[in-house]
């Protein structure tokens, strides 16, 4: 039977000979290849011949480095395969920056970025082809840069049609390309002969005509003759097509091919095609039936459906699938309903449940989806899936489902969930419903002795309280986390630890302290080699000695944590060291260049959607207008501030912005509001160790001394 793809290897494969040795001096090269051109020109085939040439290589940087193709459709949970095919969201201990007077940035989690990262930064050799690449969201494709900046060992080779090119900001230097162009004639007329060489050479020379430079044309021309009995018809259908019209000639193309099917393998193929990109045998047989395997056969051995040996089954071509879905628009209409009777059918398989939950960017099915599985892993695959493409309320819906169904039934996964729970209410600002789940998950951790979870909970509840200002509470917490880390010996959490015990000292006034714990987790950062730790604690030294006075110590350490920041294409961590450089300048009296690393905080941060972070740098600017004698200015940065710091209940930073406000109001002669502004802060800080405190409580004396 004859197939419709037949990929061409080595010497054998036609007109690309260049392209190969190109595409492996650029895979050797540089971390990061993209592999670009026209829909049909021949991309897939480039890398799947590469990948089997590397696979062969004797000698050199690419010599037995394990190779892996995943797709684009499927990334993460491929991917998850590869790197961490046993990880587990539970939870991280680790801090979100916050700014000291309006600045700042140390040890921080940034719950938006992939927690795979953690994983192939550690990676040995590996080098992934990732087909259909076009498919990728925009979190996946920053993760595979994230990847490559911190791990070069690692190599990524994306095949992405040109007009589906991501708007993904990529640093010069750190990728290369391959561009795919038309094949010339010779080279298709080669192709078509090795397929058909019993074709006549009128039959060839229409079919090179007609292929424009297209093997994906060229072949599936090639396939659609070969089906038919006699000359005349092949004639025939060639005429059918238009010599300047692609558009028609693939629609014509793909009808013939189906047509090249019997009507029950014709019914799978269409079937399929509104299925998820990627299938399982499980799922093919949720969609079709269980009498499936005849059709099924029949495809697969005309590579209609290719299958690789993880048994994952696909289209041979998207540009084949697209038209079967575009003759169905009914069946498209009717998706909710398709897919739910799928789910029913695979509800208990995991991979199957969470392959099905392609329908992410479709918030109606998706949620139709979730009601009816009861898959206690799949439900949390999911839920982190969203997560990490930063669809929080997807992920959240997914753990708030996953506790209403173990809860009272089963302590483990109820712990989790309501782990997962309290970290969606930390990022949203809800911190007092963070710490009611963080708390829950705690008890259960602690009857099951869950140890690593109630680390990552003790962590979690320690930075609720240091934002919420209450200082020995977050240190009371970072200590009991620490303690557990230290007994399990995780060197990572240990080190998250000792940098936000380190922070809570800081905070207090204690700097001496400050810097030891901060020396600790230095420390243990070098020795694993988290780059992420060591930008984040060089920020928190610098914060220290720009406490102390010592500027140019400050700038030194805030200047080393940026470039690791940049390296690593961390916005979070740029964010907050342009905040920190920007204070810097405005003590030293440079005010518009202190405005000009603000407005670079702010922009990261607005692009983040760091709500901390955006306060923190409206009230930076609030402080260098009313240095600039431009009052009202500052009070309308202040009260933007304020009325973030209110609404994600950070007690510190509401109290130091009503201070500020209250040193504006004096200036302008309204001492009434003024006092009403200190009293105001000072009730948000009495009864802590804080040391906003005795600032507020001196200008409260201060103005009342005065009257």
């Amino acid at each position: 039977m004859r197939r419709i793809l037949e990929p061409q290897y080595g010497s054998d494969f036609i007109g690309r000979g260049e392209k190969i040795d190109e595409l492996k001096e650029k895979i050797e090269d540089s971390g990061f290849v993209i592999v670009t051109g026209d829909r049909g020109i021949g991309k897939t085939n480039l890398t799947l011949v590469v990948e089997e040439a590397l696979n062969e290589e004797k000698a050199g940087f690419l010599k037995k480095k394990p190779c892996y193709h995943v797709n684009g459709s499927f990334f993460y949970e491929e991917v998850n395969r590869i790197f961490a095919p046993s990880k587990r969201l539970t939870g991280v201990s680790g801090s979100v920056s916050t700014l000291i007077a309006g600045a700042g940035g140390g040890l921080s989690w940034n719950p938006r970025e992939p927690f795979i990262l953690e994983y192939m930064e550690k990676s040995k050799d590996k080098i992934v082809f990732v087909e259909n690449a076009h498919e990728l969201k925009k979190e996946d494709f920053e993760t595979i840069l994230e990847a490559t900046r911190r791990n070069d060992r690692l190599r990524f080779v994306l095949e992405i049609a040109t007009q589906y090119l991501p708007d993904v900001t990529i640093r010069p230097g750190s990728y290369e390309v391959v561009e795919l162009s038309e094949l010339n004639e010779d080279a298709i007329e080669k192709i078509v002969r090795k397929e058909c060489p019993h074709f006549s050479d009128a039959i060839v020379h229409r079919i090179v005509a007609l292929s424009k430079g297209y093997p994906y044309v060229a072949r599936s021309l090639a396939y659609i003759c070969d089906n038919k009995d006699r000359e005349e018809e092949i004639s025939q259908f060639l005429n059918t097509l238009r010599d300047d019209d692609m558009e028609h000639n693939l629609d014509r193309i793909h009808k013939e091919v189906l047509e090249t099917l019997n009507e029950d393998s014709q019914e799978v193929i269409k079937s399929l095609a509104i299925a998820p990109a990627t299938l399982t045998l499980n799922l093919i047989a949720a969609f079709c039936g269980d009498d499936v395997d005849p059709s099924l056969t029949d495809l697969s051995e005309r590579r209609i459906l290719v299958t690789s040996e993880e048994k994952i089954y696909r289209f041979y071509h998207p540009l084949f699938r697209e038209y079967l879905r575009s003759i169905q628009p009914l069946a498209l209409k009717t998706k909710q309903r398709i897919y739910s009777e799928a789910l029913e059918r695979v509800k208990d398989e995991r991979d199957s449940v969470i392959i099905l939950f392609e329908v992410l960017d479709e918030p109606v099915i998706f949620e139709s989806l979730l009601k009816q599985t009861e898959n206690y892993e799949a439900i949390n695959s999911v839920g982190i899936q969203a997560y990490t493409w930063g669809k929080i309320e997807h992920a959240f819906s997914a753990w708030m489902h996953l506790f209403e169904l173990t809860k009272t039934k089963d302590k483990a996964w109820e712990s989790i969930a309501m782990g997962h729970i309290g970290i969606v209410y930390q990022l949203k600002g809800d911190l007092d419903r963070a710490l009611e789940y963080y708390g829950k998950s705690l008890k259960l951790g602690e009857e099951l002795g869950w140890k690593e979870g109630m680390a990552s909970v003790y962590g979690n509840i320690g930075v609720v309280y240091r934002i919420k200002g209450d200082l020995d509470k977050a240190l009371e917490y970072y200590e009991k986390s620490l303690k557990l880390e230290e007994e399990l010996g995780r060197k990572e959490g240990i080190a998250s630890d000792y940098g936000n015990i380190g922070i809570v000292y800081r905070i207090k006034g204690d700097l001496e302290k400050a810097l030891e714990y901060f020396g600790k987790s230095l420390k243990f950062n070098e020795e694993l080699g988290r780059k992420e730790g060591i930008a984040s604690v060089y920020g928190n030294i610098g914060i220290v000695y720009r406490i102390k006075g010592d500027l140019e110590k400050a700038l030194e350490y805030f200047g080393k944590s940026l470039k690791f920041n940049e390296e690593l294409g961390r916005k979070e961590g740029m964010a907050s060291q342009y905040g920190n450089i920007g204070t810097v300048y405005q003590i030293k009296g440079d005010l518009e260049k202190a405005l000009e690393y603000y407005v670079k905080s702010l922009k990261l941060n607005e692009e983040l959607g760091r709500r901390e972070g955006i306060a923190s740098v409206y009230g930076n600017m609030g402080i260098v207008c009313g240095i600039k004698g431009e009052l009202d200015t500052a009070l309308e940065y202040y009260g933007k501030a304020l009325q973030i710091f209110k609404g994600i209940e950070s007690r510190e930073g509401t109290a130091q912005t009503l201070m500020l406000i209250g040193d504006v109001l004096i200036q302008k002669g309204d001492k009434e509001r003024a006092l009403d502004h200190y009293l105001e802060a000072q009730d948000l800080v009495i009864g802590y160790a804080h040391p906003l405190f005795e600032k507020i409580n001196n200008r409260i004396t201060k103005l009342l001394e005065k009257e």
